[in-house]
């Protein structure tokens, strides 16, 4: 029998698989942003829909407010995109970051933080970053910041089989292991200390989960590979963000396939990687 947090995984796996597009699958992806929108409110949060304009028809983002205890600070944002490209069930990408997500809010609803946290399930990462986008366009709007944010990107794809991980061609690959059996922690210069502080609460909270952490130069706006996740508007924006990833199609080779299905994740990867955010989150929020 399953532990409780592997069958709450799971359970958000099998309520969240399938198509999730706007143009081809309109229906699964607002029977999903229901789906997170009610396990939001079970985790105690307040939540808010917030509609992003597309060509295809509006889809929203699902919003879930935990307030702060120290007075009017800015948010920090834990967020993961629940839509997929046409053809792909979105097993990995992004069903076990969502699942990741809801795990956390679930772990964390009983736990004061004097910072408020956002989990942002945003939509409409595969057109660009849409809802990313929008939602720091309309908080800008209403004079509101924030003070860090994560983007959960791919988390539940784990191959231990030698030379199975590759990497971007800017990137030394003997200084990082060959095997795709870490998490990673990837940043621009600017969240660099936000990236250090991450992978320092995650190593301490999960000491058997393997990290490696990348830190671009600059803005790094002229490394597109690491920027393709909602993490990307956060840096165009000026804000401490981080992705934190199995390293997609570095390792995975059912990216954006239909063959990027449930049978291919490892629940215990997904486990980890959620407690070991979990663990940060007390540290850096409390």
């Amino acid at each position: 029998m399953l532990k409780p947090e592997l069958l709450r995984i799971e359970n958000h796996l099998g309520a969240l698989m399938g198509e999730r597009n706007p143009h081809s699958s309109p229906e699964s992806l607002k029977r999903c942003a229901d789906y997170i929108a009610d396990q939001f409110r079970r985790s105690q949060l307040t939540v808010r829909e917030e509609q992003v304009p597309f060509e295809a028809g509006a889809s929203d983002n699902i919003l879930g407010y935990k307030k702060g205890t120290a007075g009017d600070l800015d948010p920090f944002v834990l967020a993961a995109h629940y839509d997929t490209v046409e053809g792909s069930p979105g097993a990995d990408d992004n069903a076990s970051a969502v699942a990741a997500l809801l795990e956390t809010a679930h772990c964390l609803q009983s736990v004061p933080l004097k910072t408020p946290l956002v989990f942002a399930a945003f939509t409409l990462e595969e057109y660009g970053f849409l809802g990313s986008h929008h939602h720091i366009v309309e908080a800008k709007k209403n004079n509101k910041g924030f003070c860090g944010m994560i983007s959960l990107e791919m988390v539940g794809y784990r191959d231990s089989t030698p030379g199975s991980q590759s990497y971007p061609v800017y990137v030394d690959p003997t200084r990082y292991p060959d095997t795709g059996d870490f998490i990673a922690v990837v940043g621009n210069e600017p969240s660099s200390k936000l990236a250090h502080q991450i992978t320092e609460g995650m190593r301490d909270s999960e000491p058997a989960l393997p990290i490696e952490q990348l830190i671009v130069p600059g803005q790094g706006d002229e490394f597109t590979e690491v920027r393709l996740s909602d993490h990307s508007p956060f840096w165009e924006h000026g804000i401490p963000a981080i992705m934190i990833t199995d390293t997609a199609f570095f390792r995975n080779p059912n990216y954006h396939q239909a063959s990027d299905t449930l049978d291919t994740l490892d629940l215990d990867f997904i486990r980890d990687t959620t407690e070991a955010v979990v663990g940060f989150l007390k540290r850096h929020l409390t």
